[in-house]
């Protein structure tokens, strides 16, 4: 039988770990000299988004470099890839998937290849997924 505490506190621990010193968007606002056009608050979370041309700012900033992207899926109506970039000596690889459900214009491939890129820059800098 397994004790929940035990698996709780396992939890809270990893938890903690990994977003030990993670950046909020103020940091990023004053770091990367961000303004109120670089990113917005969704209405039904209540988070804060970043936009890709702030990605864009940010990493070139940074150094960040990106191979070109492993094409998972590529149909009429869905777009899935794998993006690796590189900081340092840090590599990092994120997913990038865009469809008629979840994109609003008709350019999938695009908006796939810009959430996987923002994905990996934020994790890069350690900011992605607060």
């Amino acid at each position: 039988m397994v004790n929940n505490n035990i698996n709780q506190k396992i939890k809270d621990k990893h938890w903690s770990k990994k977003y030990e010193n993670k950046m909020n968007m103020k940091d990023l606002a004053k770091k990367y000299n961000l303004t109120k056009d670089d990113y917005w608050k969704e209405s039904r979370s209540g988070k804060w988004i970043i936009t890709s041309n702030a990605c864009q700012k940010v990493a070139y900033k940074e150094g960040i470099t990106y191979a070109p992207p492993q094409i998972i899926n590529s149909e009429k109506d869905l777009v899935r890839m794998v993006v690796t970039g590189k900081k340092d000596d840090v590599v990092i690889w994120k997913t990038g998937e865009a469809d008629t459900k979840n994109c609003k214009n008709q350019y999938l491939f695009a908006m796939a290849e810009k959430r996987a890129k923002d994905r990996v820059c934020l994790s890069l800098i350690n900011a992605y997924g607060y």
